[in-house]
């Protein structure tokens, strides 16, 4: 059922139809009763009009005048061939008087009563009536095809229009059962209106019946999520306070430690990589969390993406000094409708990916421009890049290509790229992994929706030991 509007009307037309048509039937059948009496009535009231004649004003010989017409049918489609013939007959028998369409012998057995007889090429209904007091024999007929066309056509006259009100009785119905959903459609108005971070009660003045139950169960359902919202963000807040702190503190102890050693063991240097490498995945969950639709509700602004990509790199060009990697950041002022916080987020994933992932004295390029189908921001590196079949898979969270010990031994959470992908979503924008054309390694490619055309085109190129 893909409409409960077309299911209501549809159904109840439907019933209406059936109604109408198992009583038409049934009138029709009770009608054609009816106009059978009515007609064999006609046939005995016009035998006794003729057996008021007097049989001996008419004696010397048999004599034809004109058929009898039903007063009703005179001017009808069926002229006159809805004619009644008649006969008088002695009470020997004899041929008194008949009319044009009478045959000249009887019509039926001189035998009170209605009966069916065929003469002159048709089936008649003929009334025998005899006249004791006169002495003689009157007989009536009507074609009895004729009484079934004129009862067929008044019952017909009575009927189609009963069958043909029914398209504008589905009509009323469909308008009917319109406004009946009204309220039922002003409820899903107000529940896809509202904002993702609203989950205030639903409120409708005038609630139906029927609709009570639903709109209790809505607000229920709320209830329950702005109650579980408020858990997670309780969790997000404790979980960054109590993972946040223990961590700091065992960074401080190392590199206490490493400060006290002349020569530090490997031992100690894995303990090191091994806490930053857990800050770093409590970071990322925090952030993965902080980031949900369900809980990052927020009105996006207008936010300069290249302005925000070149304060990005700044805080990690320490990263890139270290490996001896060239950077390049092209492009111009370009506006995005965003959050600056989960677009910083974005930024600084994609950029420590590039940078982690390409080796020492390799080249980095990020291009922020203006198109016309909206702002294109490019990270392209000339790392080993990611094989075709990967590309997908990388995006799902946890997972990491090759496993956590992967060929470039570079230690990670497989959170990055999800991230990444969740904030572009969130953003309504695309993303999609390919080959540097310029560099050969992996070409990260997003492209946001337009807001507002950039005008002037600024380029700057980077490489470790020029100031920024």
């Amino acid at each position: 059922m893909t409409s409960i509007r077309i299911f209501l009307t549809l159904s109840v037309s439907a019933i209406i139809l059936l109604v109408s048509f198992l009583s038409a039937i049934r009138g029709y059948r009770e009608s054609m009763v009816e106009a059978e009496l009515l007609f064999d009535q006609q046939l005995l009231e016009h035998g006794k009009m003729l057996s008021l004649l007097n049989p001996s004003s008419l004696a010397g010989g048999s004599r034809v005048i004109q058929d009898l017409v039903l007063p009703n049918t005179a001017n009808s489609e069926l002229g006159d061939e809805m004619q009644i013939a008649y006969q008088i007959f002695t009470e020997r028998g004899v041929l008194i008087l008949r009319s044009v369409l009478a045959p000249s012998t009887p019509m039926s057995a001189f035998e009170v009563g209605y009966r069916e007889v065929n003469f002159s090429g048709y089936r008649w209904r003929v009334l025998a009536i005899l006249d004791e007091e006169q002495s003689h024999w009157v007989m009536t007929a009507q074609r009895i095809d004729i009484r079934y066309d004129l009862a067929e056509g008044i019952i017909l006259d009575a009927v189609v229009p009963t069958v043909l009100s029914v398209p504008m009785a589905a009509l009323l119905i469909w308008l009917f059962v319109s406004f009946g959903l009204r309220p039922l459609q002003t409820l899903a108005r107000e529940v896809q209106s509202r904002e993702a971070s609203d989950l205030s009660p639903v409120r409708l003045d005038q609630v139906p019946r029927e609709l009570t139950q639903l709109t209790r169960s809505i607000n229920d359902l709320l209830r329950r999520l702005q109650s579980s919202f408020a858990r997670e963000k309780r969790f997000a807040a404790d979980a960054a306070h109590e993972l946040r702190t223990p961590i700091s503190v065992l960074k401080v102890q190392v590199h206490n430690l490493l400060t006290e050693l002349e020569s530090p063991s490997a031992s100690v240097n894995e303990l090191r990589q091994g806490i930053d490498a857990m800050g770093h995945l409590v970071e990322q969950i925090l952030v993965l969390n902080r980031t949900a639709p369900d809980q990052y509700m927020v009105q996006f602004q207008p936010v300069d993406l290249y302005a925000l990509a070149r304060d990005v790199v700044s805080n990690e060009f320490e990263q890139i000094l270290q490996r001896g990697q060239d950077f390049e950041l092209e492009g111009g002022a370009c506006l995005v409708k965003g959050d600056a916080t989960a677009l910083r987020s974005l930024l600084q994933n994609v950029l420590s990916n590039a940078s982690k992932y390409t080796p020492n004295g390799g080249r980095l390029r990020l291009l922020v421009e203006h198109t016309p189908q909206g702002t294109r921001c490019a990270m392209e590196d000339s790392g080993p890049g990611i094989p075709q079949a990967f590309r997908e898979r990388v995006f799902d969270r946890f997972y990491r290509l090759d496993g956590d010990r992967n060929s470039s031994g570079v230690s990670g959470s497989g959170l990055g790229l999800a991230i990444v992908r969740h904030i572009v979503d969130m953003h309504g924008a695309t993303i999609a992994l390919g080959q540097s054309p310029t560099l050969g390694g992996l070409q990260v490619l997003m492209q946001f929706p337009a807001v507002a055309s950039s005008t002037t085109t600024i380029t700057t190129t980077t490489t470790p030991g020029e100031a920024e």
